[in-house]
């Protein structure tokens, strides 16, 4: 990465495990001075991690989903720090089931994480940004932004949406010299199968054994990231199965229909099979 990020100042939300703290270490690693977010207890130990290698790190509990928690955040970030260089908004959660297994509960617990929560935080960061004359904003949405993905419809709802936003508020930050960048990872090590809820016939299933595919390391996922920020990318894709089924939904849509047919088939087979 060089030295983009030396002497930045960073906030990155989904901080505790998973590809936020691979965000958060790699950035304090690089010279930024980050803080570190999340609702979970692990954020401590992010930042201990940071200080120990002689990063700048703080650690603070913020709800993404509570508007007045992220625009404290902020708020008294810029204040101890002078400016917001960037800001990760990187919290999420998951849910999987079929559409008639997922209550308007669950669709209101991912909308105010993995939507609002990205909304607030690109809101409240754009203000001061215009403010200080630039910055960059970094969302993460998913491959399941730019395909459909069974099993999710909630959730491919939410990605689908913060991709739309990033596309509009990138034309419309230019004139301020913000960047947005929005991280599409595919299957990712992150932890995410043991800390995503489950319904219907999906309960009680070993689902890492449902999808077929060795999942990239976090680790790596965010040198790439990091690299696509550091030149300024709108959207980063990885790894490549991603992109490649990127182009085909572009360019070849019926044979991406057929695919996710087969897929939802073959997820649900498997399923059974295991609940046996």
């Amino acid at each position: 990465m060089g030295g983009e990020f030396s002497g930045k100042t960073a906030i990155v939300t989904g901080a505790a495990s998973g590809i936020g703290r691979q965000i958060a270490l790699q950035l304090g690693a690089a010279g930024a001075t980050v803080l570190v977010t999340d609702v979970a207890d692990g954020i401590d130990a992010v930042v201990d991690e940071i200080t120990t290698a002689g990063g700048n790190a703080a650690a603070r509990k913020v709800d993404v989903s509570s508007r007045d928690a992220v625009a404290s955040a902020i708020s008294d970030f810029v204040a101890e720090h002078g400016r917001l260089d960037l800001i990760f908004n990187n919290a999420g959660v998951a849910i999987f089931g079929e559409y008639e297994e997922v209550s308007l509960d669950d669709w209101d617990k991912i909308i105010n994480v993995n939507l609002k929560g990205v909304a607030y935080g690109s809101k409240l960061a754009y203000d001061q940004m215009v403010k200080q004359g630039g910055g960059h904003i970094i969302n993460t949405a998913s491959v399941a932004g730019l395909v459909p993905v069974p099993l999710q419809a909630h959730y491919v709802a939410t990605k689908h949406a913060i991709v739309g936003m990033d596309k509009t508020l990138r034309i419309e930050s230019a004139r301020h010299n913000i960047h947005v960048t929005t991280f599409c990872p595919a299957f990712i090590e992150t932890g995410m199968f043991e800390t995503a809820e489950f319904k219907g016939r999906l309960k009680g299933v070993d689902t890492h054994s449902l999808v077929p595919i060795k999942p990239l390391g976090a680790d790596k996922a965010v040198e790439r990231l990091l690299d696509g920020v550091a030149k300024h990318k709108p959207i980063v894709i990885t790894p490549f199965y991603g992109r490649l089924g990127w182009w085909i939904e572009r360019y070849l849509p019926p044979l991406a229909n057929l695919q996710h047919r087969v897929l939802y088939r073959e997820t649900v087979r498997r399923a059974k099979k295991q609940s046996r």
